[in-house]
């Protein structure tokens, strides 16, 4: 079961905290078997890294079908890891921070392919909205982190990582059957709506201080 601060952080986002596990449980097997063949959470992180460079390709050259399922893969594998460091007892305290580093590298590789598809698309305007959604995400890990570290609360916000990562995917599921409006869509919704969760956050832990501003910090 999980414990409840879990289930306050995944409640925060789109799905829901029963969604969530139930979708979770799904990738058991998969973690439980890497886990007897002696792969490490580590080794599946480093893993998820590359195919997040090969996402970034395909996207760039267009053939968002590819790219959609290797996405696909890098997302799961982020549920994989995490499974393996917490239940089949892999878990190391470089662990957490070696797979929020490298999701921050893959959330790049992911920008980075969107705009070089629009630059060979003859679209130029729109690299700078795969800039500013590419910023937000990053903004919406910093100011949580930020603020963790000073001892706030900072689980807020609805555009969290599988969120924005399920929108990704299905606007290009939708854009390979040659709705490409759909990928547009998706990507001038996530250049507003991830700096809009990063200064929830931020109004968020403003109004702790404002409740109690000589608080001591952790």
């Amino acid at each position: 079961m999980p414990n409840d601060n879990e289930t306050r952080k995944k409640a925060t986002g789109f799905f829901s905290t029963a969604f969530y596990y139930a979708f979770r449980g799904m990738f058991l097997p998969v973690s439980r078997f890497l886990a007897r063949m002696h792969v490490t959470p580590n080794m599946v992180t480093c893993f998820s890294l590359f195919l997040g460079i090969v996402t970034g390709y395909f996207l760039a050259v267009n053939r968002l079908a590819l790219a959609l399922t290797c996405g696909a893969t890098t997302g799961f594998l982020d549920i994989v890891d995490g499974q393996m460091a917490k239940e089949f007892g892999g878990k190391t305290p470089f662990g957490g921070i070696l797979d929020s580093s490298i999701d921050r590298y893959i959330d790049f590789f992911f920008y980075a392919g969107l705009s070089m598809r629009y630059y060979f698309l003859d679209r130029p305007l729109w690299i700078l909205v795969c800039a500013s959604a590419f910023l937000g995400t990053v903004m919406i890990s910093y100011v949580k982190a930020r603020a963790e570290s000073d001892g706030f609360d900072c689980r807020v916000g609805r555009l969290q990582r599988p969120e924005r990562l399920a929108l990704l995917g299905v606007g290009t599921l939708v854009s390979c059957f040659g709705y490409t409006i759909a990928l547009d869509s998706v990507i001038l919704f996530l250049a507003v709506g991830t700096h809009a969760t990063a200064f929830t956050r931020l109004r968020h832990v403003y109004r702790q201080t404002l409740v109690n501003p000589d608080r001591p910090r952790t």
